[in-house]
């Protein structure tokens, strides 16, 4: 075009006028517009415009193809193009049966590749008839079974009890059993051998490898023992395919319900059948149909109570267990341990501090499938909906990345019988013995025997025992109610118990928390270790957990790290200053235990909110010592109130008591004897150096200090 700035490529040599408007050719030649491109285009649609663009289709057709799958459009009909198959004369038919060859099987020539129903009568029955089949939609415009013709084969009796129910009242009555005569005549004809088969093995209690897909239907409910425990799934989805090994195995998704911390949801889990020659009993396979069970009622009863009991047990609960605990190792196993202690009940807690491992769920729908049976009513099964969301992530993300908020678990729905059915035996939670978050079984879950006298037996003045427990239970439930100039700084309560060991300051945390009934979690400095860079993380998550839980914090022997800061100690020194900085942001009740009050760091002074001293025990407070522990004894004893009298003028503590009362409980049981006051005296006899020894430590001690 005149007037216009172009540059071409052609081999060195200038293009003419005709040569720019021309397309590439060969791959050699190109023109590039420079300037003036979109100016160009507008113009030539205004010229389209003017001259009159028609209203209608151009069809291009593609033409024949090369070797490497590539073809020319061109605007004629290819010469082999036929007619399509389906047309409206194929339409009036109530099936379309799809055929094709067969090789290398002399019994047939021919096999059904599909069938699509077209009958509207038939797919109302088929509706009622696969209720409830996971990924199959009656309903739709158009009905295409193939391949194994899964939804049939499995649910065949259905189909079958379904056309003996048809009756022939009416027309449409008389129709559908046509229609459901010739489709179920069909099917059987090309599934004789297998229907029959496997009806046989189903009946005789056994079945073959190759026969495995027949006998687990999807939507069913299927029974294995995971780590020992009875496990009822809903059956998602079967296949046949390899283990990580590369072996042969039939491989079932099932779902069960789960907790994730704030609301029930859906979880897969994939298990395995490996091959295997012949047959096998049904009950003996690895995954089985619940149905095939041999006592299924007692087992269902049995599987809803536990489903009941873990509804109870969602949120944060604080109860004792008896049974074994595990977790996963750093190389994927079960590291198992042997629980015998309190837990924490918290799967909140174990997203928050585990998020490797963190619990994520589909949502529930409240719908319950268990009220009807299939084939029953009216219903054609449009629209419904399988107790899943099956189209929720499953990721193993949580929704915008974040954990859903615990608050929400107020507003859940309750589960439904068939929801408790299959939930999952496992709950989360955090051992307060062996300080370890784990899984535990919901079946070894037990109320706490609460030691109701533990702090009537406390060995303290009454006015002193009172302000203990009163300014405790006030700081819980009314910690809201003082804030500092910064939010969530200073809701916390601080006590200092200072004394010579062995005269009550860890039994008084301990018997606080068990008046209160709420978690004693008790840390020593051997549980945070002396790096402070881990040492913060520790702390925190630590102090996180016991406000999250309402428990009582027992920091015993707390010298390390509330001892003076020195010039010399830097590593020393970064701890307390750790462990002064993070205080002043807990919300909850921490008792601090020490007999070396004189070096603490005057830093702490200012937040400690009650301290008490605890003395030397007097005569009287020994000797209900010694009553509380020969009352509490369940050994008889024949010590009389005298022979008391004579035991506590011995200057002992209240651990040394003990530890003399159980060496002579063990020298009675021996002699198969009631304890009396001269195996007391045997005891002491034996061990008084200790306690010489012990005596001499303190005047040494106390020389020091004065």
């Amino acid at each position: 075009m005149p007037g216009r700035d172009t540059i071409s490529i052609s081999s060195g040599e200038s293009s003419s006028s005709e040569e720019e408007t021309s397309p590439v050719t060969n791959g050699v030649k190109s023109t590039i517009i420079t300037n003036g491109i979109k100016d160009e285009l507008e113009e030539e649609t205004l010229d389209l415009a003017k001259v009159g663009m028609e209203c209608g289709l151009k069809h291009l057709y593609s033409g024949k193809e090369d070797k490497k799958g590539r073809y020319q459009w061109q605007d004629e009909i290819p010469k082999d193009v036929g007619k399509p198959v389906e047309n409206a004369q194929t339409a009036k038919w109530a099936l379309l049966v799809r055929n094709v060859k067969v090789y290398n099987d002399p019994r047939k020539v021919l096999a059904i590749h599909s069938i699509v129903v077209q009958s509207p009568l038939l797919k109302k029955l088929l509706a009622r008839v696969l209720k409830d089949y996971p990924g199959v939609t009656p309903g739709l415009a158009r009905l295409e079974f193939s391949g194994k013709f899964e939804p049939i084969i499995h649910r065949w009796t259905e189909l079958k009890d379904a056309i003996d129910n048809l009756g022939d009242d009416t027309e449409d009555d008389q129709k559908t059993k046509e229609h459901a005569d010739l489709f179920y005549n069909l099917l059987k004809t090309e599934f004789k051998s297998l229907i029959d088969t496997s009806q046989d093995m189903k009946l005789k209690g056994v079945m073959t490898y190759e026969h495995l897909w027949t006998l687990f239907q999807p939507g069913s409910t299927v029974y294995a023992r995971q780590d020992g425990q009875e496990t009822a799934m809903k059956l998602h989805e079967t296949k046949y395919g390899a283990d990580r090994n590369g072996n042969p195995c039939f491989w079932l998704t099932c779902k069960y319900v789960d907790w994730d911390g704030a609301k029930f949801g859906s979880n897969k889990l994939n298990l395995s059948i490996p091959l295997y020659s012949g047959t096998r009993h049904i009950n003996q396979l690895p995954v089985y149909p619940l149905e095939n069970h041999h006592e299924k009622d007692a087992l269902r009863t049995r599987l809803i109570e536990r489903g009941a009991k873990a509804e109870t047990l969602a949120g944060s609960h604080y109860k004792s267990y008896h049974g074994i605990g595990w977790k996963r190792g750093n190389f994927g196993t079960k590291d198992k341990y042997n629980i015998k202690s309190r837990i924490v009940i918290d799967t909140y807690g174990w997203n928050r501090f585990n998020p490797s491992y963190a619990i994520f769920v589909a949502p529930l729908n409240q719908k319950d499938p268990v009220g009807g049976a299939i084939g029953d009513g009216n219903d054609d099964g449009e629209g419904d909906e399988d107790v899943y969301e099956d189209d929720a992530d499953d990721s193993g993300m949580p929704m915008d990345g974040q954990f859903a908020d615990e608050d929400d678990s107020t507003k859940r729905q309750p589960l439904t019988t068939e929801q408790k059915l299959i939930c999952t035996p496992l709950i989360r939670g955090y051992s307060l013995k062996t300080k370890m978050w784990l899984n535990f079984f919901i079946n070894c879950v037990q109320e706490i025997e609460w030691q109701t006298g533990a702090f009537d037996s406390l060995v303290l003045p009454s006015n002193q025992k009172e302000l203990i427990l009163g300014f405790t239970e006030s700081q819980r439930k009314f910690k809201e109610s003082f804030d500092d100039v910064i939010e969530g700084k200073g809701k916390g309560i601080i006590l200092l118990l200072c004394g010579p060991p062995g005269v009550g300051k860890t039994l008084t945390a301990e018997s606080v928390a068990e008046e209160m009934k709420v978690p004693l979690y008790m840390m020593s400095a051997g549980d945070l270790g002396l790096d402070p860079r881990s040492v913060e993380t520790k702390l925190q998550n630590i102090l996180e957990m016991c406000t999250k839980w309402n428990a009582i914090l027992l920091l015993d022997e707390a010298d390390v790290f509330l001892e003076q800061r020195s010039l010399h100690e830097l590593e020393r020194n970064k701890l307390v200053s750790i462990f002064l900085r993070i205080l002043e942001y807990y919300e909850g009740i921490m008792f601090l235990t020490t007999n070396r009050v004189q070096t603490f760091d005057p830093a702490f002074q200012s937040r400690i909110h009650i301290s008490l001293d605890y003395p030397e025990l007097s005569i009287d407070s020994r000797k209900m010592v010694w009553k509380n522990f020969l009352g509490g004894s369940q050994q008889k004893n024949t010590v009389t109130d005298r022979q008391l009298d004579q035991l506590s003028l011995m200057n002992m503590n209240g651990r040394q008591i003990k530890n003399v009362l159980k060496t002579a409980q063990l020298l009675a049981s021996r002699k198969d004897a009631s304890l009396s006051y001269e195996h007391v005296m045997t005891v002491l006899d034996v061990t008084q150096h200790l306690h010489n020894s012990t005596q001499e430590n303190e005047r040494t001690r106390a020389s020091i200090f004065c």
